[in-house]
């Protein structure tokens, strides 16, 4: 009797093991595709760039990246123009309007209203980061 009572349970242990397999495979498989959009969309970055122009308008630039330094973000977006200096990038143009040496003028970063300790290219870039650039005189 006992013979006959494994003949018959082996299928069922089998088909058990079939649709453990499948059912593994099958989580293993949607881990992987949704794991993979978390992971690309956990890089990516919500920031805000205002630029204030020489006439007082400002005009706001919503930006996504996966860059870690701003200069970098905005420079990816065409918003500004700079030369290589040694502190890095020295940004001289901003939405198109160039700051004019002659007049002295500069354009300022401050990050969540405050002005920054750091230039562009040393500025990490961090989710929902609220970033300004002012056509400044010295």
């Amino acid at each position: 009797m006992m013979y006959k009572t494994r003949e018959n349970t082996a299928p069922l242990c089998r088909g058990l093991a079939l649709l453990l397999a499948l059912a593994l495979l099958l989580g293993a498989l949607a881990g992987c595709s949704s794991g993979s959009k978390q992971s690309e969309e956990a890089g990516v970055k919500s920031i805000t760039l205002t630029v204030v122009h020489r006439d007082g308008t400002s005009k706001d630039f919503p930006i996504e990246t996966h860059r870690e330094m701003l200069g970098e973000a905005l420079l990816d977006e065409g918003l500004i123009e700079g030369e290589e200096g040694q502190y890095g990038l020295f940004v001289t143009k901003a939405d198109g309007e160039e700051a004019d040496e002659g007049q002295h003028e500069f354009w300022s970063l401050s990050i969540a209203g405050e002005m920054a300790t750091t230039g562009v290219d040393s500025t990490p870039v961090e989710d929902g980061g609220q970033y300004e650039l002012t056509l400044t005189t010295y």
